[in-house]
Formats: structure tokens, sequence, C-alpha cells
């Protein structure tokens, strides 16, 4: 006899992600807790399902809801009669399926009881490792994370087996000694919307990655003593945080009870809402009710930037929170730009201005100088490399900033010696981009500006079967097809438009995002969400038009694709001015799976890890340096 729990809930994982930066006006490119305690537990009856939390096997989605569901009971333990039964002979677990609340980390234990023909029987109870809680051989659930989730209980009895599930119900509450118990009524009350105060930053409807640091809360319009409740609730969650925030309003949820309201969602949907209670009235209002999706698993990669009012190219590792200099600690202090990295996260190409063409970024050492054989260092500015690091194409976009020197053909990474029998003898590319599954290779075409694709064969290092796939169309606003990036499976490519040739550079014109089909030409799609084309930014229209250089990651995590682009919109409270003061690297998850017509973007969040005070740009995102499964 045996019976074995599995959670569905996994260890939070952190982040990864890395930054590069640029060089300035050289290549042109930039001017210049007291908490409430208690514990309860509740039970009902009902199938089993699996969803919620987080564990190191499956996971599932909990049916999204517009608020917490939290037990009741008089008692730590009330139990549902309808979730006993067994009198036909079967084996059953009682209760089949329970709740405790868990609060201030503090759960109280469920006992579970075998039951045949409904009388209690002895089993032998044995559980899985888990982060959320285990059972002992009496069929004694102890709780032992510290986030929301379901943990599904199995028992086995002479030959029969049975089954229960009891969900964790995550409860928090935060009060700072400002905020009285007759405020927290009135904040808890608030129906009416706020007339003033608006959420600047998060946008709603994002899609957040778990692992990554608690996003700022910033609100603009409120008022010095102004009291609020920032309140996080789903079917297994209930976080309520009152505070104080004084103009400009912020508010960071700390890390810890971020990572277990994250956890806890685990692929789900949440709903925040934002009350303000202003000095003097007797009623709170609402700022905010937004829904948020939390997914169930991080990020993968580093992305590496260019930060141009430093000059040198950054890069954000897996759960820092600064970027790191990672070659100034190679010996390079001078300006280094025009880069571009390979999926695998090893090798880094360099155009200029440091005599280091390749960079071998697992050694953090330089590979080859590209003068060394006879070639100018700006020859392998902006170019593609392939996703094992050992294939340069170079960029023959003669007006970009820089610009580059790039001409046709295929080139040795490692040698500088040029390929042959490569298929692009003759043929010069304008801003190419390898697949990071090294199937296919994007191009804007140097002569008709139509955004094309090369198959890759990555073995015989050459390409086949060249196909125009969308024209530049005759608005002269949204004429350039500039920067193409390939999605990880090879079968989409997101760039932005303008108007050419100031599309190419992100000082003299706007930029839109756009998703196009790889294998299906004419199937072009505007990226409205991560443009925020309907959103109401609190900055207004300043905030729309301002999106250059998306990337993909080069994998896929959570049910969604992930891009990096370089924005020139406001950063909620924190970075205003005008689109010249602010250039940042902002990040969107896209649909694993594209519906053709449809768009596929959600709106985009900051980037966390970057430095406000440079001007950032050019993010390109690969696998982990000395991790290359991710």
């Amino acid at each position: 006899m045996s019976a074995c729990i599995s959670v569905t809930s996994s260890v939070i994982s952190s982040v990864a992600l890395a930054a590069l930066a640029g060089c300035g006006d050289s290549d042109g490119r930039e001017d210049s807790t007291a908490a409430s305690a208690s514990a309860s537990a509740s039970m009902s009856g009902g199938s089993i399902s699996m969803s919620g939390g987080e564990s190191g096997s499956s996971s599932g989605a909990t049916t999204p809801t517009t608020g917490p569901v939290e037990p009741t009971g008089t008692s730590d333990v009330t139990v549902d009669p309808t979730s006993t039964s067994g009198g036909s002979g079967l084996l059953v677990i009682d209760p089949a399926k329970s709740t405790v609340t868990l609060e201030d980390g503090v759960a109280p234990p469920q006992q579970l009881t075998a039951k045949l023909g409904g009388q209690p029987v002895t089993a032998l109870w044995t559980s899985e490792a888990s982060f959320l809680g285990s059972v002992d051989d009496s069929g004694l659930v102890t709780i032992s994370g510290n986030y929301g989730g379901q943990i599904q209980v199995e028992a086995l009895h002479e030959g029969q087996q049975a089954q229960a599930e009891v969900d964790v119900f995550f409860k928090k509450v935060i009060t700072p000694p400002e905020v009285t118990e007759a405020d927290k009524l009135l904040l808890d009350a608030a129906m009416n919307p706020d007339v003033e105060a608006v959420l600047a930053y998060p946008y709603d409807q994002m899609v957040y990655p778990k692992g990554l640091p608690s996003p700022e809360l910033m609100w603009n319009g409120s008022a010095p003593g102004d009291k609020y409740l920032v309140h996080f609730s789903h079917a297994l969650l209930d976080v309520k945080v009152y505070a104080v925030a004084e103009p400009p309003s912020r508010l960071t949820i700390e890390q810890g009870l971020w990572d277990s309201i994250a956890a806890t969602v685990n692929g789900d949907t949440m709903d925040l809402r934002i009350h303000r209670l202003k000095v003097g009235e007797v009623a709170a209002t609402v700022v905010a009710d937004d829904t948020w999706t939390i997914t169930s698993e991080p990020l993968i990669g580093s992305v590496y930037y260019w930060a141009n009012s430093l000059g040198r190219v950054l890069r954000i590792n897996p759960g820092a929170l600064a970027p790191e200099d990672f070659l100034l600690a190679g010996g390079q202090d001078g300006c280094s730009t025009c880069h571009s990295v390979s999926a695998n996260g090893k090798t880094l190409i360099l155009g200029g201005d440091i005599a280091v063409s390749t960079w071998d970024l697992v050694k953090n050492a330089p590979v080859l100088d590209l003068t060394t054989v006879g070639k100018p260092i700006r020859d392998w500015a902006m170019a593609a490399v392939s996703p094992d690091g050992s294939v340069v194409v170079e960029n023959g976009e003669i007006n970009l900033p820089g610009p580059p020197g790039g001409g046709d053909g295929m080139w040795d990474a490692l040698t500088g010696l040029k390929l042959a029998n490569t298929g692009l003898e003759g043929i010069t590319l304008d801003m190419p981009a390898f697949s990071p599954d090294g199937t296919k290779l994007a191009y804007v075409d140097h002569v008709s500006h139509a955004l094309s694709v090369y198959n890759y064969d990555a073995a015989l290092k050459q390409v086949n079967t060249p196909l125009e796939l969308v024209p530049p169309g005759n608005d002269p606003a949204l004429n350039g097809i500039t920067f193409p990036s390939m999605s990880p499976d090879g079968k989409w490519i997101v760039y932005h438009r303008g108007a050419y040739p100031n599309s190419l550079d992100t000082r003299f014109g706007p930029g839109h995002l756009y998703i196009a089909s790889s294998e299906t030409p004419g199937q072009e799609v505007r990226l409205a969400g991560a443009n925020g084309d309907a959103y109401p930014f609190v900055a207004g229209p300043r905030d729309l038009g301002w999106n250059y250089e998306p990337t993909f990651a080069p994998r896929t995590s959570g049910g969604y694709a992930w891009v990096v682009f370089t924005s020139r919109r406001t950063y909620g409270n924190r970075l205003l001015g005008t689109k010249d003061e602010a250039k940042q690297l902002w990040m969107m998850a896209l649909e694993e799976n594209p519906t053709p017509g449809v768009d596929p973007s959600h709106p985009a969040f900051w980037m966390p890890g970057q430095d406000l005070n440079t001007l950032n740009m050019r993010g390109f995102w690969a696998l982990v340096k000395d991790d290359p499964g991710g």
C-alpha cells in the first residue's frame, strides 16, 4: 500500500537578462511590515484538478476570478459532508478537497483519512519532494512553502487508489503605523473611480515573467498625506498592502512577497487594485483596477545592450539588478559599439571602435581584430552572427550611422577569412539576422528594401531559396523596414518601420513595431499591443511612435515568445522629458504561436536592471554565456 503527493508549483527561478550599451556621437547613434496573523482551513467536495502554484513537475492554470475566494469557517478545520463518500466499497480520501489558509507564513496542518466503504482504513502514506507541502504516514498534510498552490494527494489501499486535493490559499496584510484601522475600513470600501490620481506604470494587461524583480508601481495626481491600499487578488491569493506614498507616488512590493505572489499566480491572471484615501475625505476612491498575467516560467538568457552614454556594450545577467561591465573587466575600456551576439551566448561581434571584432563571452577575452587580416573594423558593424557564433554575414546598409562597411558573402568569425560557396557571392544584404534555430537568414533586400528570407544550411554554411516577404510599401512614413529579428523557431520576424532612411537612426524619426511570417509572403501585422496604439498612456501622445530595434529571445518560456526593444517612451514618473531625454530597453510578450492576421503582442514592461542615467539601446538576447542549455 502506498500513496503519493505532487504539487503543481515549482521553485521560483531567477531570470536571465543581459544588456549592451554603446558609444556617443562617434557613431552618430546619440547626442550626447506589521501584519495580522491567523490561519484557517476549509473543505469542500469536488473532483481533483491541477492548477495554480508551482512545482518541479507539471503545472496548469486556475480559472481566473475577479477576486480571491477566501476559505470560511468558524474553526481551523471545517468539513463539507459532500466531500466524504465510499459507501459503495470504493476507496476514498476524506476530505476529497480542502483549503488551508497560509497567512504570515503559518498554516494549519490538514488531516486526510483513507476510507473504504465509509470506514477508515490504514494506509501507508508517502510523498514526493515538494516545496509547497508534504504528507506523512498518517495522512497529515503540512505546508512548508510560502506561496499558494494546489497539492494533489494520492492513496493506495489493497490495490485501490484514491485522490484528494489540498488548496493552499496565500494571505498577507501589511499595515504601516500611519494607516489606522478606520483608514483601512475606508480604503477597503472604495468603489468610485478617482478623478485625479492615475496609475502611470505598470500597464494594464501586461504579461510579466516570474523571477524578475518586483515591478515598481508609480502613479500621478496624488497629494501629500494620501493613504493607499494596493490589493492583489486571485483564486488562491489575497494580498493587501496599505501604504503612504508621497508624491511622486511610488511603491515597490518587497521582493520576497512579490516572489510569493508570482509563485501563487503561476501562469494565471491576477487582479490589481489601488485605492486612495485623500486627506480630509470620508470615502476612498479607485485609482486602478487592472489585470496582470504572471508567467509560469522565468525568462531564459541574458540581454546585451549598448549604453550609449557610457560608450560600451553591457550585459544584464540572470537575477541581476544592475548591468555588468564585462568588457571593462576584460581590459577593454574604449568605445565598443555596433554589436551583435550569437544565440548560444558565446560570441560577441563588434563593429567599432576598439580593435576587437570577435569576443569570446565565455572566456571574456578577445579573439580577432579584423585589421590583422586587412579588413576595416567597421566591416562587421551591426552584422549577423550565426547561432553557434561561427559565421558572420556583413551588413550592407550604408545609410546606417557609422556606417557599416559590409559587402557580399559569409565570413569565418574566428579567422576573419571569407568562406567559399555560401550562396551569397556577389550578394549584399542589409541588416541580416539568423534565426536562433539556425535554419533561416532574414534580411532587408539591398536594392528593393523588401523584407526577405533565405533558408540556411548550418552544416554547409550556405543559403538557398530566397523569398521576398513584405515590400516596403508606399507610405513614406513607414517605408523603412529596419532591423529584422527572427523567432526561436524561425517562423516569424519582428522589426520596426519608419520613414526611410530616418528609420535607421533612433534620433531622427518615429518607429513602429511589426511582425511578419517568414513562410507566407504578405502576412504582416502591426504590434499594436506593444506599441501602445490604443493604450491610455499618462503621457498621452508623447509616448506613441518611439519603438525600435526589436530582438527575439532565443527560446520561448511560459507559453510566450519574448522580445526586447528600444523605446523613447516615458517610464512611469521615474523617467520623463522629451523623446531625446529618454531611451531605455523594454520587453514584450508575444503569443508563442501567433494566429495569422492577429496581433500577438501584449503591453510592454521596462527591463529591470538598467541604469536610468544612461541612454540604452540595441538589446541582443542570447543564452547565458556559461550555460548554453539556458
